[in-house]
């Protein structure tokens, strides 16, 4: 009689059909997200270097907020608002009216074209600020035309008007022309309550050529 082989449980070989299982999947791994912050950088530095060699940075937002004004009780604002019914298309330019300022609660009263066909542009806005001194607005514009980058040429009476005092200033215009200021503050006012009104005109005139 033949000897039976008999091989031990699970030695034997495959079952036919059975595939072997494939080896198991890798994740994507974190190439994909470290190549975007790669580019992410590159890019920052680039626009970084670009500043820093042109000297070019994105221009400030005029401000809006009303700012006190050393020396004095009073706070800043853009003139651009009392300055609209002197205001042409064009002239005065943005740089000069964007350069002015008034006393927060200033008021217009009226406006006056001075100008000749000999003179150019030369206008005028009279206001009113409630519940200030005459020294307290001559020296907000002894401040802040110095402070808005206009160059104060005198402190003084106005001509033929002693009580008034003008501080006058120079500026170079977008347009090529150099422009003056004058802030022209006449002598405080008080009504039949006691309180007190400064009365003061801006006037803006373009310097004619000398040549």
């Amino acid at each position: 009689m033949d000897d039976v082989v008999t091989e031990a449980p699970g030695t034997g070989p495959p079952e036919t059909g059975t595939e072997p299982l494939p080896p198991p999947r890798r994740g994507p791994g974190m190439r994909p997200a470290l190549v975007v912050v790669g580019i992410a950088v590159l890019l920052v530095l680039a626009f970084g270097l670009t500043a820093a060699f042109t000297g070019q940075s994105p221009p400030p937002a005029p401000s809006t907020t009303p700012v006190r004004v050393a020396g004095t009780s009073l706070r800043a604002t853009p003139a651009t608002a009392v300055l609209k019914p002197i205001e042409q298309p064009g002239t005065p330019p943005a740089n000069i009216l964007d350069a002015l300022t008034v006393p927060v609660g200033t008021t217009a009263t009226a406006h006056t074209n001075n100008s000749t066909s000999a003179t150019g542009y030369d206008e005028q806005v009279d206001l009113s600020l409630a519940g200030a001194s005459q020294a307290s607005v001559v020296a907000f514009y002894r401040a802040e035309l110095d402070t808005q980058g206009w160059k104060r040429i005198s402190v003084g009476p106005a001509t033929n008007e002693p009580t008034t005092t003008q501080v006058l200033a120079q500026a170079a215009g977008d347009d090529g022309w150099y422009w003056e200021a004058g802030a022209l503050v006449s002598p405080t006012v008080f009504g039949s309550d006691g309180k007190q009104t400064t009365p003061f005109t801006i006037r803006l005139f373009q310097v004619p050529d000398e040549n």
